[in-house]
């Protein structure tokens, strides 16, 4: 790991340290449950392994006056673990932020029980990624598991990672296509730096208020729905059926219920833009084999309230600009825009402190953690993995929320069966309102779901 350090911070590493503040983390944590307890020496042992494997997530910031920022050893630092009995609730600090320039980026809740368990991970982003995320804790688990049983004939294997490599995590050009000059392009990267620019996203409203008792939303303001498995299947169908991916019907069915949202809670005008800030895995075969990092760009679906009524024609748009992004890699765009933005002093913080929605919400598509665990462990007759004692029976995930963007989904796929969750902004949402948003999106993904099948069959998609 000293082979790497001291190494500087790539542009958007630094995006993300700069934009984390008190009240709006740039924090992200991954729940997961078991069945069985987990063991406290494997656990501790696991964890020292996966720290020397992911060299980000034993490192510090070192913020460097007129000099750029850059990593350095945490030595011996390791994550903080809050270890409790299971029946003990999770309490957040009041300022759940992680401190990169004092601690390592990662920290633990664990709540063990006579028969289960349950482990909350809190990751910074600038650290890694929910893709990196899963690689530190498969290795913390391969190597707990390794721990409890040393004679075993066959182990699980470490995901690979060769620390140099992570020199190569800033490399993430915008891809060549024959198809469009490059001069095409950058007329597009005008006209949507202008559309994005200009014409601002319509923030999600406030509830308006009701007679019923109103609860508060505490930290990290997370739900989730969990839909059956033939409701998966069935999005599947309507997306082989328009011929889209079922990410992009995800979308557009936000998008609908985001302007639903605005005309049920405030006025709203066909001038309102409504805007879905996704997420977008930019790995290639170039970052094969490196350790945790924060691989990802940003891309945004932006229409005005009128292009929503047309339910056929804004898919086939959707459709359209999601081809576009991942032909060019369009998502690098961003990062190239935060290098030149580098240059310009304290043009970063003008821009993040704006007091304007940079989108009207965030789409986080997560698709089926799991598969990198069971991967790499034996699986049981549910196809759920075992890590050694334990079985490894679901798990949830909480993105982060920006400044008036209040509220972050996160779509996966668990068992089989779709996973729709939101953080809401508790300063905005309380428990009811939160739970009634979710239920909104959910309530038209089922509906959805449910024109794939005849009315027979349509009673079990939501099930």
């Amino acid at each position: 790991m000293s082979d790497v350090f001291p190494l500087p911070l790539v542009p958007f590493e630094e995006y993300l340290a700069i934009d984390d503040r008190p009240g709006y983390r740039m924090t992200f944590l991954f729940e997961m449950t078991f069945d069985g307890r987990i063991d406290r020496p494997a656990f501790k042992f696991g964890l020292a392994e996966a720290s020397e494997r992911h060299p980000l997530l034993k490192a510090f910031i070192e913020k460097r006056r007129f000099r750029s920022w850059r990593w350095v050893s945490a030595g011996n630092t390791q994550p903080q673990v809050d270890w409790l009995s299971f029946n003990e609730p999770v309490v957040f600090p009041d300022d759940p932020g992680i401190d990169l320039t004092q601690e390592v980026g990662v920290r633990f809740f664990v709540r063990v029980g006579n028969c289960h368990s349950r482990l909350i991970a809190l990751f910074h982003h600038a650290c890694c990624d929910g893709i990196g995320a899963i690689q530190y804790l498969s290795d913390l688990f391969c190597a707990y598991t390794r721990f409890l049983f040393p004679s075993a004939e066959k182990h699980p294997a470490y995901q690979p990672a060769i620390a140099s490599h992570l020199l190569r995590r800033g490399d993430l050009d915008v891809h060549r296509d024959e198809t469009m000059s490059w001069f095409r392009l950058f007329r597009r990267t005008l006209a949507y730096a202008w559309k994005y620019g200009v014409y601002s996203a319509k923030p999600l409203a406030r509830a308006l208020p009701s007679s019923r008792p109103a609860t508060p939303l505490v930290y990290p303001g997370t739900l989730t729905r969990t839909l059956s498995d033939f409701a998966q299947r069935a999005l599947r169908q309507v997306a082989r059926r328009h011929g889209v991916t079922v990410n992009e019907l995800l979308v557009r069915e936000l998008m609908l219920a985001i302007r639903d949202w605005n005309q049920r809670h405030s006025s709203i005008k066909d001038t309102d833009q409504i805007s879905i800030l996704v997420p977008t895995n930019l790995r290639n075969l170039d970052h094969d084999h490196m350790p945790a990092a924060n691989i990802m760009g940003l891309v945004a679906f932006q229409r005005p309230v009128a292009d929503l009524n047309q339910p056929e024609k804004l898919l086939e748009s959707i459709s359209a600009e999601s081809q576009f992004y991942k032909r060019w890699r369009y998502a690098a765009v961003t990062l190239d825009a935060l290098k030149v933005l580098r240059w310009i002093p304290g043009s970063l913080r003008l821009i993040l402190n704006r007091q304007k929605a940079t989108s009207s919400a965030i789409l986080s598509c997560i698709g089926d953690p799991s598969l990198a665990i069971a991967g790499n462990f034996p699986v049981n007759e549910d196809g759920n993995p075992i890590l050694g004692n334990l079985v490894f029976t679901d798990l949830n995930a909480a993105p982060p929320i920006r400044p008036h963007t209040h509220a972050a989904f996160t779509t996966w796929h668990y068992s089989n069966k779709l996973r729709l969750g939101v953080r809401c902004d508790s300063a905005i949402f309380t428990q009811e309102t939160a739970q009634e948003l979710l239920d909104l999106y959910a309530d038209r993904v089922v509906e959805l779901a449910a024109s794939a099948v005849d009315r027979r069959e349509a009673a079990r998609v939501a099930a």
